[in-house]
């Protein structure tokens, strides 16, 4: 009945499309009728996946992940080789999908673990990471270039790349990549950690830029990145 009722159709309309006697489909959705044949005409007027239909699994037709992927299949040809000529889109993951972490901005990482739920503002979308990570990791987009180094020197992280950041992970050891919050600004910044004599500061590994020696509170350590080739 949801599916029909995402579909905007009234039993007599779905009968039309999928040409399923009204009756067949009131039994359907009282549960008298388990796996008919009629399902997949059904799943075809309703626009949803026939296994989902069926037994419930999977992302229901209103699922944005589901509406992502039915949208990059909806001008392809049919037959049994599919042919795609735009290019295909980003691949889509429901949200808390096992091993994906969700991209975030800058600005809510400041808060990130503060603020509730439901000021927290909806991710950009939830991507693969490799890493072994806690659940509290989210990833960031590169913004400026005081993380580029110069070509061949140290590992860079230039504007667009996409940095993996564990929160869990708030005590870095000298060297290591995080993300901190100045504490009189609370601009939130990705810089390599240094601690020193007794002594900790922010480094960039432009040598454009100058090192952060303003009191700074650590967000979380980036364990991993993820850049496009050029």
């Amino acid at each position: 009945m949801a599916a029909r009722k995402n579909a905007n159709m009234t039993q007599k309309q779905a009968q039309a499309a999928s040409g399923v006697n009204q009756s067949s489909i009131s039994k359907i959705e009282r549960g008298d009728t388990v796996r008919s044949a009629n399902m997949l005409a059904l799943a075809r007027a309703y626009g949803a996946d026939p296994h989902w239909l069926d037994s419930g699994d999977g992302p229901p037709p209103w699922d944005p992940a589901y509406i992502a992927h039915a949208r990059y299949l909806l001008n392809e040809p049919t037959g049994p080789y599919r042919v795609s000529h735009i290019p295909p889109v980003s691949p889509a993951f429901n949200p808390n999908t096992p091993g994906t972490v969700p991209v975030i901005t800058w600005e809510d990482a400041g808060h990130w673990g503060v603020r509730p739920a439901s000021q927290q503002s909806k991710p950009e979308r939830w991507i693969p990471c490799i890493a072994h990570h806690s659940l509290d990791t989210y990833a960031l987009r590169m913004r400026g270039n005081s993380m580029t180094a110069n070509n061949g020197q140290l590992k860079s992280y230039p504007p667009g790349s996409l940095v993996f950041v564990d929160t869990r992970l708030k005590t870095p050891e000298d060297g290591q990549r995080i993300i901190a919050r100045i504490d009189e600004t609370s601009e939130v910044t990705c810089k390599v950690f240094k601690h020193e004599d007794g002594k900790r500061w922010l480094l960039p590994l432009n040598p454009r830029h100058d090192p952060i020696r303003d009191a700074f509170t650590v967000l979380g350590t980036v364990i991993g990145k993820w850049e496009d080739e050029d």
